[in-house]
């Protein structure tokens, strides 16, 4: 394995986990939303990882930039190369295609990160959506309180 297959792996690895452990918080959200005791600690807490969530977005686009960025230079050196001081001369299919052979591992951390950045966006929909919820939740309990 390469270097540069490693660094994926972990970038990979380190994504999921983190990926895992946002999962973790958001259902236990959701099942403390089912009590309306403890509706108050899942509002406080919804904020908190909603506010988490909103900083990753923002450092994973910065990244995600600056990745692409580095990609965009880095093929213009590639075909710089291929063009000048490859031993065969290609024409530019081929040598666009060995460009992205050789861009293979770092598109994959682009998508890697990309695919981070939709999961946040996601979670921090279904946190906006869990506020409706509550609403709804408190106002049904107040329905039946007024029942009783």
């Amino acid at each position: 394995m390469t270097e540069e297959e490693r660094k994926v792996n972990e970038i990979d690895e380190a994504l999921e986990r983190e990926r895992n452990d946002y999962t973790t918080k958001m259902s236990s959200l959701i099942s403390m939303i089912n009590k309306i005791d403890q509706i108050p600690e899942a509002q406080v807490l919804m904020l908190s990882y909603r506010h988490m969530m909103v900083e990753k977005l923002a450092k994973y686009r910065s990244a995600t930039y600056k990745k692409k960025s580095n990609d965009q230079n880095y093929r213009k050196v590639r075909y710089e190369y291929y063009k000048t001081q490859h031993d065969v001369r290609l024409d530019y299919r081929e040598i666009n295609q060995f460009i992205d052979s050789d861009m293979a591992l770092r598109n994959r951390q682009t998508e890697l990160l990309e695919n981070q950045l939709s999961f946040f966006s996601e979670c921090i929909e279904t946190l906006d959506k869990m506020g409706f919820a509550i609403r709804n939740r408190i106002s049904i309990e107040e329905f039946h309180q007024k029942n009783y």
